[in-house]
This record gives C-alpha cells, structure tokens and sequence, in this order.
C-alpha cells in the first residue's frame, strides 16, 4: 500500500548546500542525518587504526618470515569470489605459497568442511584463512587450531557463540564507521595496512560491496566511490569483459545489474561448471584466457536467466490468497531457489519459500520484506535439518517426513505474526513534475552512490502529460515520452498494463527518478512501479 507524503519543512542544512527544489525535496524526504549529509557534501575519508587490522596484517607477515603454506577458505557468492582472489593475490605478493577452495555449492553447502582441512593438513598446509565464512564453522575451526596450525576469520556474518581463531577480522570488532562491511573490503582495509593495495584490490572490493548489498554510507561509501573511479578510469578485463556492450560508464546499477549476476552464476549453477575457475579468472593477466572464460560465464549467465524464467512460470501456478507461500517442483534447480522466491515475494508482498526436491529433503530459500524469517524458522526448526540467513533472506532445508509438519507450523507462525503487524506501507513523495528537469536531477544524481540505506526515493506525479506512447508489442515493456514542465522524460516501466493506459494522455506515475546514457546522448528516466490512467484530480 503506497502512502502519499509531502514534505512540510525543507532541511536547512540541505538547502545550503544543494540548490534545486528537486534535490531539496528528496533529500529532505530521506529523514538524513547531519552527518550523512556531510558524507554526501563533502565524502567520507577516513584511515581506519585498528588493532584488529594490525593483528591480521602481522600474522601474515610472519607467516611469510616463517614459510607457512596458506589455504584460503571461501564462499560461492560476489564477495566470497572476490575476497578469496583478493587473498590469494594478497599472499602471493608476499611471496606465501598459497591454496584455494571454495566449495561446491550443491554437494558441500555452505562454510568450509572438515573433509577440506583435513585434506589441506595432509597436503602440508599450516595456515588457514577462512573467509566470508568462520564465524560458524565452530568444529572446523577447532579441528584447525588443535592441529597446531593457524587461523584468520574475516566475515561478516552475525556471530552467535564465541569465535575461536588466532585472529577474527569482523565488523562487531571495527570502529563503528566499519561496522556495516562485507568480507571483500574487511579484505582491502588488511591489503591497505600491508601496503599491498591496487586498482584490482580496490575495484574487486567495490564490487562486492555493491554485490552484498552493503550500506552505502561511512567507509563503505567512501570505498564503492573509489572503486567507481577506478573502474571509469580503466576497469581491469576480468570485469570488463563482463559487460553486455563495451564503452558504458560504471556505475553501482551497471555493477549490480550486469557484474554481480555473472560472478555469482558460476556458485548457482555448481552442476554445471566449478566456482574455483572464476578466482583463476579473477587472478589471470592472459587476455586471450580471461576473454575465452568471460564469453562461457555469459553464456552460463543466459542459462541461468531462461532456467530462472522457466521456474518463476512454474512457480506462478502456486500463488494463493495464503499470508505465506511455500513453493516448489521437481524440476525447481536449487541454486536458483533464491532468485525465483525473491522474484514472487516481490511481485505479491508475501514471505516465500521455494523448494527445491533432493533425494530425501527439500532445499531452499525464504524472501520477505514484511515479516522476520530468521524468527519463523527459529519458531519451526524442529522440523528442520538447518537453516541460517536473517530477517530478509533465509537458506534452509527440510527431510521429506518433515514437510507438512514443516508447513503447518510456519503457516501458523506468519498467520500469528501478521495479526500483530500492520499491512507494509510505502511511502512516496508527491511532487509538482515542473520541478523536474534535467540540471535538478544531474544535482542529485552526485549524491550517488545509491543503494542499501540510501535508495532512490519513490515519488508520485499527478497528470503527466503524454507526448506520446513509445510502446512496442513487447507487452513486458511499457514506455511513454511525457512532458515535465518546459523539458522532456521518458516513463519506463518493466511490466504490462492495460491498453488504456498504453494510449492515455494523462497518466499518474509512481517512480524514482535517473539520468539515462546511451551512446552519448542522456536523458530524464522516470523508472515506474505503478503507472495508472490519470482522472485530472491533483
């Protein structure tokens, strides 16, 4: 449900600074605080002292006095990627023998296995970087410390029980302005105290920071900015390569939209190719080798896009009046089980689940936005093999004999929970469309960068006037060049609507507002969520 608001006072401390009623508007509508205002003023700069930082950064370097032989332990995802190349590159640079593995994300799960250490051990191996992962894997951290080799963690997930480890690089340990950061840039602040920093490290830990859906402010804005820079002023090939057309200008939408999705394809679809190859990607400086494997994880990216569109339709079938939505097929691929329940929990508003079937269990994952499914599977997990996330995204996996008990009891759960919660509003700004023009919106796009904890705000126009329908018989894209006051915008929305909207003359629209750039020419993109027939009310 959308809420309509206006803003009833500007922020004085953004009207001194920011000179369009357009930027003045939005940001007041943010409810900013003076000092991420001064972040988008005047940035974030900020060398991080930390004991924690000079404790990780000693270790390895008399790791590398002492000749120690080095495995690295990482995750499937953006970020475990790309802070395990970031590691490896890191130790091989202090001249470390060093190994890899990341495990399978189908066969293995999650976390570094004891099968892992005790492989490594045999093979010599007498330091361990877990990361990404650590703070949870209790047993093998043990099984490392009680073989009398070392151990760093660098993660930042949430720490449940104390974490054993010669050291533990974490957010929880960090001043505050760190508290909010993934795995790849804890990474880049122990590259940087080793005086071991580059492009590469920097770009890698950008993008991960945009791929783990980090708060953008604090270091955490400082670093996405840098790595921006970086990338604009010449983006290593591993990323560029990636890319759907060359030449366009790095920005967090074309890292989040078109890089992440690649990195992360190869750990989704682990039957199909090995997660490994992308840290060797990552960590090539042969052209031809990195062009060759880019060109497979976009054709591995295709598939995954036509396996995810086929499971979203067989999922569509399954959607009921029901609060919450268990989901799943024989043919459901269990790496893309996320993708597909955080495609229908948006679409309906609803907490999903989507189920994948094993041989003796169903695997999964749960998206909401409206209700905690870190409690309701806590509620539920008697019935549960595991399970692990937090409020918003969970993983988990049920023994067949335990479904619909399974069922029942978080179905009981989310029906209890939303009796006591009131239905999601959204809450959007009502502005004049005359106020909209390109110099304003040009201003508030160097607020950039926007993401997690500083989204685009959603605004709502009244009776825009249609120049005229841009529309084509792709009925899954609507488009309308429409008149803001003196200048020119175009209205783009990635869904169908009904023919008398297509063709209207007035229309009301609810969107966040961007510059669009394509082959030197940009423009006013209005980006819709709901568009409908205006009626001339204001």
């Amino acid at each position: 449900m959308y809420a309509v608001k206006q803003n009833e006072t500007l922020n004085p401390r953004i009207t001194e600074h920011f000179s369009t009623p357009f930027t003045q508007e939005l940001l007041s509508s943010m409810n900013l605080s003076d000092d991420q205002i001064r972040q988008l003023v005047f940035g974030f700069t900020d060398d991080c002292e930390s004991e924690v930082v000079r404790k990780a950064a000693d270790l390895l370097r008399n790791a590398a006095k002492e000749n120690r032989k080095i495995m690295i332990c990482g995750d499937y995802d953006a970020d475990g990627i790309c802070s395990t190349a970031m590691l490896v590159d890191l130790c091989q640079r202090l001249k470390l023998t060093v190994g890899f593995y990341i495990p399978d994300r189908l066969k293995e799960g999650y976390g570094t296995n004891e099968s892992t250490v005790i492989a490594a051990l045999d093979k010599g191996y007498d330091f361990f970087v877990l990361v990404d992962n650590g703070v949870s894997t209790h047993q093998v951290n043990r099984r490392i410390l009680e073989a009398g080799a070392q151990l760093l963690i660098i993660d930042h997930h949430v720490i449940s029980e104390p974490v054993s480890a010669d050291v533990l690089l974490h957010p929880d340990v960090l001043p505050k302005a760190y508290a909010s950061m993934c795995s790849s840039g804890l990474v880049y602040l122990l590259v940087r105290k080793l005086g071991l920093d580059s492009e590469k490290m920097l770009q890698l830990a950008g993008v991960a920071t945009i791929g783990d859906m980090m708060p953008l402010w604090n270091y955490n804005r400082q670093l996405v900015i840098e790595a921006l820079q970086s990338l604009n002023r010449s983006a290593i090939l591993q990323i560029s390569s990636l890319l759907d057309k060359n030449g366009e200008r790095y920005d967090e939408g074309l890292i989040a939209f078109q890089v992440v999705p690649k990195l992360n394809v190869v750990g989704r679809l682990a039957d199909r190719a090995n997660v490994n190859q992308v840290v060797r990607y990552l960590l090539s400086d042969q052209k031809e080798e990195i062009l060759s494997v880019s060109t497979t994880i976009k054709q591995l990216n295709q598939l995954r896009r036509q396996l995810s569109a086929q499971m979203y339709q067989q999922s569509k079938d399954q959607i009921t009046d029901d609060r919450l939505l268990i989901i799943t097929h024989p043919q459901f691929h269990e790496g893309l089980v996320g993708i597909t329940a955080g495609q229908i929990s948006k679409e309906t508003g609803k907490p999903t689940i989507v189920l994948a079937q094993k041989q003796d269990s169903f695997k999964g994952s749960a998206r909401s936005s409206s209700s905690d499914l870190h409690q309701l599977l806590s509620e539920a997990k008697e019935h549960l093999l595991h399970f692990g996330g937090h409020a918003q995204a969970a993983g988990l996996e049920i023994g067949s004999d335990q479904i619909d008990d399974f069922s029942r009891a978080v179905t009981a759960s989310v029906n209890e929970m939303l009796e006591h919660t009131d239905e999601e509003v959204i809450e959007v700004l009502h502005l004049d469309p005359s106020i909209i023009g390109f110099k304003a919106v040009e201003e508030f796009e160097r607020c950039a960068p926007f993401g997690q904890g500083f989204e685009r705000p959603l605004i709502m126009l009244k009776n825009v006037r249609v120049i005229r329908p841009l529309s084509n018989g792709n009925r899954s894209f609507s488009k309308w060049l429409v008149s803001l006051g003196s200048e020119e915008g175009e209205v783009v929305m990635f869904s169908d609507c009904d023919d008398s909207i297509r063709t209207a003359s007035l229309i009301d629209v609810i969107a966040t507002v961007t510059i669009s750039r394509f082959s030197g020419r940009s423009k006013i993109s209005l980006v819709a969520q709901k568009v409908s027939k205006s009626h001339g009310n204001v």
